[in-house]
């Protein structure tokens, strides 16, 4: 394995044939040091605490403590530039410095702004940068190389602007608890952002990266974002890759608004609410990535194409779904770094072809980005932003799988312990996978059949493990989900108790739930409730559903609204209806349908249909049929009954004796005044 050694302390070379000027012994401050240089000098500052502003006025020299000649990190904290919290820059680039120009182990302190670059591209490294307001700014075709410097406090440790291009690699951010903290801000520019660490301490508005306006051919590559509340945010017509990046324990992972940004063998994971959200029209591309452990994982009102990615709970609906994706856990070694285990299924499921992918040489670990992970062979990238190396001592797993029941193809069918392999046209496959870990569990799956798991399966370098068979039985239930109520009538402005239970024997993800009405009269508790719901067989979900009453609803007596429970194996709809003549019944909880039996016959129906029902006394009755918005169309009974059974037909008109249109009807009754149950019908021309 290849090691890249990233380290803090690095001599920089000083050329023996150049000037040293050494401060303060050859002149009294750093300015006038500067000032008597000439092109290649270099101007070496001793410790201590120097208030001045400093300006290279065009001069490609080296500034530097003496951490340029020891590589003794101490002299970086005990070499202080400031010039108070008001002050302008405390240092200048503003006169077309190259990049032999160089700003080298300082403390720049106790001041408001620190480096400025203007038309000019200097080196910027082994700094620690805390300031109240811009660490560094580069404006009008900068291009510094900002390097192994440490931001802390500021407000915009890095903004960029004025279509400069900077190279920012190997820096360390600590974001404030400043009312607005970003690490890099860009506004307008093609930076390179490599191999940068930020963090923070997760207050309320600090973003790690954020790219917006018109900025373009920009590269995120290799960064470790944790802790904060944004982790990376993209936003405007912005040309943007971002590669091989690990977020984490952020607020919100990824924001991207209004871009085609491409999203490329990035690890995104354990983020408390969203882990990618994506709105407007564009279309996002996620390749080769793991989104993992968000609440939720995904939120969008985008088309996101997905392709050879690790999501947990699965693509969303009206995705595009370019193939190699797989729901299945990754099989994270730990919640520190989220490396892949050796049995994990984002090993070598990557896309074959990496080409115009723009992947970087290394993964974090230093290990060759595409590697052969599972010992077949065959070097593929796997999904994340780490790489497994090759098995040195493989063992193999064999067997034959069968199909009973359906019209499934054998070769379609999934087995595996980490990355999945297809069998032959015979049932016929071969697992290669390392020995470390054994026993392994083999799974073996396919739609519309139960999955079938062999455990402690023990795996031995060099040999086979025969007649690991399964039996794969066609699965398709009548239904997934039983939902208590099926029906939910709200009559007071309390809350309704409702319970999704998976009734299946295979695991159902829930995706959401939406109201169908966004009149805002609706709501679930917990408000927060994370997504995807993950529902085992004979799991159950329970929520709350709310009414928030309207002062005034338009005089309609009923409400009605329904409740998309999204899921990844299709959309189930539950109606909900609030009924304004009980909102004083406070003491009700559920409309009692005991001795009652309201019901119509048949529905769907057209033009008429039979309403039936059955009361235990002597009674008033009031049987009212109301349209979709809540209004009342029709009244087909408003008179005493006695006691027993009793059908009533409605003819699909309203008062006005003409015939309504197709669609949704709800039905009354009322027993002395009181309703007692509500049902809906539907109408079919």
């Amino acid at each position: 394995m290849k090691i890249l050694l990233i380290m803090f302390c690095i001599v920089s070379v000083l050329q023996l044939s150049a000037t040293i000027i050494n401060i303060p012994a050859d002149q009294p401050t750093i300015q006038e040091g500067i000032n008597v240089s000439v092109d290649g000098d270099t101007v070496l500052v001793q410790p201590g605490d120097y208030q001045e502003i400093i300006n290279f006025n065009g001069k490609n020299i080296v500034v530097g403590s003496l951490f340029l000649t020891t590589s003794d990190s101490t002299f970086i904290e005990s070499t202080i530039i400031h010039y108070g919290t008001n002050s302008p820059y405390v240092v200048r680039f503003d006169n077309g410095e190259n990049s032999s120009a160089q700003f080298v182990g300082f403390n720049l302190s106790s001041s408001s702004k620190g480096i400025h670059c203007e038309f000019s591209s200097p080196q910027i490294k082994y700094n620690y940068i805390n300031v109240s307001t811009y660490g560094i700014r580069c404006d009008s075709l900068s291009a510094p190389i900002i390097t192994n410097n440490i931001f802390e406090n500021a407000n915009r440790s890095i903004q960029i602007s004025g279509n400069s291009s900077p190279y920012i690699f190997r820096n360390r951010f600590y974001l404030s608890a400043s009312p607005v903290a970003f690490g890099i801000f860009v506004g307008l520019g093609s930076p390179r952002i490599e191999n940068n660490m930020i963090i923070s301490e997760n207050n309320s508005t600090t973003t790690g990266i954020e790219i917006c306006w018109d900025s373009y051919n920009v590269l995120i590559m290799g960064n470790t974002i944790s802790e904060v509340v944004y982790g990376i945010k993209i936003s405007g017509d912005t040309s943007t890759d971002v590669i091989n990046n690990l977020i984490y324990n952020c607020s919100k992972g990824v924001l991207c608004y209004e871009s085609d940004t491409r999203f490329i063998n990035n690890t995104i994971v354990n983020n408390t609410f969203e882990g990618f959200l994506c709105s407007w029209i564009y279309n996002p591309e996620i390749i080769n990535s793991i989104i993992w452990g968000n609440s939720p994982n995904i939120n969008y009102d985008a088309q996101i194409s997905f392709n050879n990615s690790c999501i947990e709970g699965g693509i969303p609906n009206n995705s595009i779904d370019l193939g190699g994706n797989t729901s299945r856990n990754p099989c994270f070694m730990d919640s520190i770094d989220f490396n892949l285990a050796v049995f994990s299924p984002c090993i070598d499921a990557g896309k074959i072809d990496t080409t115009g992918l723009n992947l970087p040489e290394y993964d974090f670990f230093g290990n060759d980005r595409i590697q052969d992970g599972n010992g077949d062979g065959i070097s593929i990238i796997d999904i994340g932003c780490y790489e497994s190396e090759t098995i040195t001592d493989p063992g193999y797993i064999s067997g034959t799988i069968s199909l009973s029941g359906g019209t499934g193809n054998i070769e379609d069918v999934n087995v595996g312990v980490g990355a999945p392999v297809h069998p032959d046209e015979n049932g016929d496959y071969l697992i290669t996978i390392g020995t470390s870990a054994s026993p392994y569990d083999v799974t073996s799956w396919l739609d519309n059949y139960l999955p079938q798991t062999i455990s402690g399966v023990e795996v031995i370098a060099g040999e086979v493990t025969e007649n690991i068979n399964f039996n794969l039985e066609y699965y398709q239930p009548e239904t997934y989900l039983e939902f208590t109520p099926d029906s939910l009538f709200f009559i007071t402005q309390t809350s309704q108790d409702f319970k999704i239970k998976n009734i299946s024997l295979i695991d159902v993800n829930i995706n959401a739930l939406i109201f169908a009405n966004m009149t805002g009269y609706f709501s679930y508790y917990p408000y927060n409730l994370p997504f995807p719901q993950l529902l085992n067989p004979n799991d159950s979900l329970e929520c709350l559903i709310n009414i928030e009453l309207p002062t005034q609803p338009d005089n309609r007596e009923i409400l009605y609204d329904s409740l998309f429970v999204i899921t990844d194996i299709g959309q189930f709809t539950i109606p909900i209806i609030w009924d304004s003549s009980l909102i004083n019944d406070a003491d009700d909880n559920t409309i009692p349908l005991s001795g009652i039996n309201l019901s119509n016959f048949p529905n769907p129906f057209n033009p008429t249909t039979t309403i039936e029902f059955s009361i235990q006394y002597d009674s008033q009755i009031e049987l009212t049929i109301f349209n979709i918005s809540g209004q009342k169309i029709q009244t087909l009974a408003h008179n005493e009954f006695n006691k027993g059974s009793h059908s009533i037909v409605w003819n699909g008109e309203d008062y006005y004796n003409k015939p309504v249109s197709s669609g949704v009807y709800m039905y009354k009754l009322k027993v002395n005044g009181k309703t007692k149950a509500v049902k809906k019908c539907l109408l079919l021309k």
